[in-house]
């Protein structure tokens, strides 16, 4: 919570004082980890289920009851005895007190308190599994974003740099308008690029800001904090394996965990039907202390302490093949259970195969775009100085400076969708949390 208190200050401090810092993934991540709303639910939930799982939710333990209660009553009767007298009462008071105790204890019930006790077991370690993958949810979202932005911030960057070749050229036209050697047209259309530069630069700007926004919403930060500056080293793994993913899915993955565990669940819930098919057997016991008074009775006052204890036993043999129909669809929900794995298997076994070719591809264009990065800036710096000298006219350097700039974009579009896919694989093998 210190880590996140500092950041979080500091971050404020920069969108009051105009001032940038550097924001590391990492920084970002643990942030996040710390103060996303959705991990939080999902933390409190599972502290939740670990106060379930207790052998008193499961039906272990008696049950004990105290109660007490004081009643009035007023009479009036008239009414003759069998020897003839009479007898008149007109607004006789009674009262009654009594205050005792009652234990009943399940001591057998088919085994269902046992089979209970281990789903709620079940329940709790599903919980535990959905946290982690909220916890993974989070941190893949937060890769995610960080590099989207990552991306816009290099576009920027590219952004600026066009301007500079772009004031060069205008400078240059310039001195050859003012020198005669160009017309005022060719200095007029150099100042036109270079304002549909700054443009494409706000735009840009615009962009990179509404990507740190999604950054700081899964911080859980306040969006008028958005004066950081994004510290990264891109780093593309060159080293993954589809075979080793695959295989990392089916063991790690933790949405593959959670269904496994209502699997298990389920199962759980057949066995806790099958238990009403035998008898139930309990033990009780109760006290009863009582105190009356009735002038108008036979008995003026009167007390009592009753002790009763004993055992029950029943057996339900009929009940309309209800047990039986509870069996039935908690055998449905496992069979379903076990497609919704199977299927949810299928599903991000695609996911990584899909991702592990775009990863491949991207890598392979990075190498291309890496040689057609040099051969653009080559040609560029040729364009300029031909300009210079008078051998080549603004639309060829305009040409030369675009190409550049396209070559460099394409290598960084090339490099950021393969880090994604890199991400997204290790995110899909439950690895990302591991590797970052």
């Amino acid at each position: 919570m210190r880590k996140f208190t500092i950041i979080m200050c500091t971050l404020i401090w920069c969108g009051s004082s105009s001032a940038q810092i550097p924001l590391s993934f990492e920084e970002a991540l643990a942030t996040a980890l710390e103060n996303n709303y959705g991990i939080k639910i999902a933390r409190n939930n599972k502290d939740i289920s670990a106060n379930n799982l207790t052998i008193g939710n499961a039906g272990f333990l008696p049950t004990l009851t105290a109660n007490a209660d004081r009643t009035y009553g007023r009479q009036s009767f008239e009414r003759e005895l069998t020897t003839g007298q009479e007898q008149s009462v007109s607004g006789a008071r009674s009262q009654r007190t009594s205050y005792g105790a009652s234990l009943n204890w399940t001591l057998f019930d088919g085994l269902r308190m046992f089979k209970t006790y281990d789903q709620l077991e079940a329940i709790s370690l599903q919980l535990d599994d959905q946290f982690r993958v909220q916890v993974e949810q989070v941190a893949f979202s937060v890769a995610i974003a960080y590099y989207q932005a990552a991306l816009e911030n290099e576009r920027l960057r590219l952004s600026k740099n066009n301007i500079e070749l772009s004031e060069d050229r205008l400078r240059v036209a310039k001195d050859k308008y003012e020198l005669g050697k160009a017309s005022k047209l060719e200095y007029l259309q150099a100042q036109v690029d270079l304002n549909s530069d700054k443009t494409a630069k706000v735009r840009q700007m615009e962009a990179l800001n509404l990507r740190k926004l999604d950054l700081l919403e899964l911080m859980a930060m306040s969006g008028d904090t958005i004066e950081f500056e994004l510290n990264y080293n891109l780093q593309n793994d060159q080293n993954i394996d589809l075979a080793d993913i695959i295989n990392s899915i089916e063991t790690a993955n933790p949405q593959l965990t959670v269904l496994r565990r209502e699997q298990a669940i389920a199962m759980k819930e057949k066995e806790i039907n099958e238990s009403d098919r035998y008898p139930q057997v309990n033990l009780f016991a109760a006290f009863t202390h009582s105190q009356s008074e009735s002038p108008a009775g036979f008995a003026i006052e009167s007390t009592s302490d009753d002790l009763s204890y004993g055992v029950t036993a029943s057996w339900t043999l009929f009940d309309g093949f209800n047990v039986q129909r509870r069996v039935q669809n908690a055998q449905i929900q496992i069979d379903n259970s076990q497609l919704a794995y199977q299927e949810q298997l299928l599903s991000l076994v695609t996911a990584a195969r899909s991702r592990y070719i775009n990863y491949r591809n991207n890598l392979n264009l990075m190498t291309l775009e890496e040689e057609n990065v040099e051969v653009a800036k080559e040609n560029n710096e040729i364009a300029q100085e031909r300009y210079q000298i008078g051998l080549s006219n603004p639309i060829e350097l305009r040409e030369a400076q675009v190409n550049l700039i396209n070559a460099e974009l394409r290598l960084q579009n090339a490099a950021f969708a393969a880090k994604l896919a890199e991400i997204e694989l290790k995110f899909l093998s439950g690895q990302l949390m591991q590797k970052q």
